[in-house]
């Protein structure tokens, strides 16, 4: 039976430079959320990769799963990190998770398929939906995979259309769901 650690006491502290949220695993750990950095690159592109390859696999096929992340590269996410919208959760050395957003619009959020489960989800859309609040926006957007649309409905998104993301020169695409929250 796989051990799923149960998320407590979520605590959000201020550290000057970035905002820094540690999170309760089970008795004995924690994981934190903060702000990436350029060297949390390779380790951005491996936890994306993960994510995709080990979760997304029920919904789609190999082949999509392969022109989604053609072409992808460690680089791609240093636009977010100097913008100051892409952080990761984070335990001990190791990257678990990474959100992105620009304006309303949550872009990215992608969990290690071995931290799936752990709450590192809700805590990295947490930082994501607080972040999006404090820049005074009230409707947060969001492109759902088939995969993502029941974590993205239990957090209080809904539907509001369908659609397919495809990328690069080929023919295979997905198919997503577009969502949104309205927050006060």
């Amino acid at each position: 039976m796989r051990h799923r650690p149960q998320v407590r006491n979520a605590v959000q502290t201020q550290d000057g430079v970035c905002t820094v949220i540690r999170v309760r695993v089970g008795e004995m750990q924690h994981f934190e959320i903060r702000l990436a950095t350029d060297e949390d690159c390779p380790d951005l592109f491996d936890v994306h990769r993960h994510s995709v390859r080990s979760l997304c696999t029920a919904h789609y096929t190999s082949e999509q799963i392969d022109m989604w992340l053609d072409g992808r590269h460690p680089g791609m996410y240093l636009p977010a990190i100097e913008r100051r919208e892409l952080w990761v959760a984070a335990f001990s050395d190791a990257i678990l998770g990474l959100v992105e957003v620009q304006g309303n619009e949550v872009t990215k959020l992608f969990v290690s398929g071995a931290a799936a489960g752990a709450g590192v989800g809700k805590a990295l859309m947490g930082q994501a939906i607080a972040h999006i609040r404090q820049a005074g926006e009230r409707r947060i957007y969001l492109e759902s995979t088939l995969t993502g649309r029941d974590f993205y409905r239990k957090l209080g998104f809904a539907e509001i259309g369908t659609g397919t993301f495809s990328h690069g020169p080929g023919t295979v695409s997905l198919e997503i769901v577009q969502m949104e929250l309205h927050v006060d």
